[in-house]
């Protein structure tokens, strides 16, 4: 047998190990640069049992006559006073669903107290599935008010879900998309 000659190459591993230490150090210096980074102050108050004021939202947009950021509130304070409430869409509320009695709407309990919640129909890849005795939070809802029902965004309603609009003095309008889930029976 014949021997073949054979050249080896040099390692240039070092090469590729600096350039990869250079990225890494401009990229820390372009994150650390571009990044506003507060410093942590819970020690700070902690002792001096004195936290910062967050400022208040700014009031949304509304159609109707309520003033003010609404925000989260209760059933009660919205059947209390609808007219605070009525053209509002931030409505954020919590509560349990003792009844799905149609495919566009179901009762929201809290306190006692119950609320129509009417589903805007909006063709959706997974639909939610709401059923009773399950606990919801529900966002970005909007109240209205029986002589809104001809304005409602979305396709027709049924006849079971109109004759309990008709006999409701308010209701709220919600998007799927805007309602969670928190527990299940």
């Amino acid at each position: 047998m014949t021997e073949v000659p054979v050249q080896r190459k040099k390692n240039h591993l070092w090469i590729w190990l600096v350039l990869l230490v250079v990225a890494i150090l401009l990229i820390w210096w372009w994150v650390s640069e571009t990044a506003e980074v507060e410093p942590d102050r819970t020690a700070e108050y902690a002792e001096s049992g004195e936290y910062p004021a967050y400022p208040e939202a700014a009031p949304s947009a509304t159609s109707g006559p309520a003033t003010g950021d609404v925000g989260r509130t209760t059933i009660a304070a919205i059947l209390d006073n609808p007219s605070r409430y009525i053209g509002r869409e931030d409505i954020t509320l919590q509560g349990a669903v003792p009844d799905v009695p149609t495919d566009r709407g179901f009762w929201i309990e809290d306190g006692g107290r119950q609320l129509f919640a009417l589903i805007i129909d909006q063709p959706r890849e997974v639909p939610k599935d709401i059923n009773p005795d399950q606990r919801l939070e529900v966002r970005n809802g909007m109240l209205r008010g029986k002589d809104d029902v001809a304005q409602l965004p979305g396709e027709v309603i049924d006849q079971d879900t109109r004759a309990i609009l008709d006999e409701q003095d308010v209701f709220l309008v919600v998007d799927e998309s805007d309602i969670e889930i928190l527990s299940r029976p």
